[in-house]
């Protein structure tokens, strides 16, 4: 196990299945499957994408932690649901 290759490659996977999950609201500002006049900005902001890498990541970061006996070994139990957090941002896409 790599984990610096491993977090690059789930980073660029996240990217990956987003750019294939959307290509067609990719492709232009206007216009979509969805219809001629439908605007794409949503799709196409960089935030979007980066969050798709940023979720991917973690869930590899999650499964070296598992592989590696190291999750839970501080006796702190299981972490918490953070509350800190504005939750999905408005017009963003569900994660």
């Amino acid at each position: 196990m790599n984990i610096d290759t491993d977090t690059q490659w789930s980073y660029w996977s996240g990217i990956k299945k987003f750019e294939a999950e959307y290509h067609d609201y990719l492709q232009t500002q206007i216009g979509n499957p969805e219809g001629p006049e439908k605007p794409n900005k949503k799709h196409y902001d960089p935030r979007e994408c980066i969050r798709s890498a940023e979720v991917s990541t973690v869930e590899r970061l999650e499964q070296c932690y598992a592989d590696l006996k190291c999750q839970n070994v501080l006796g702190l139990g299981a972490p918490s649901i953070a509350e800190n957090i504005l939750g999905p941002r408005r017009g963003g896409l569900p994660v």
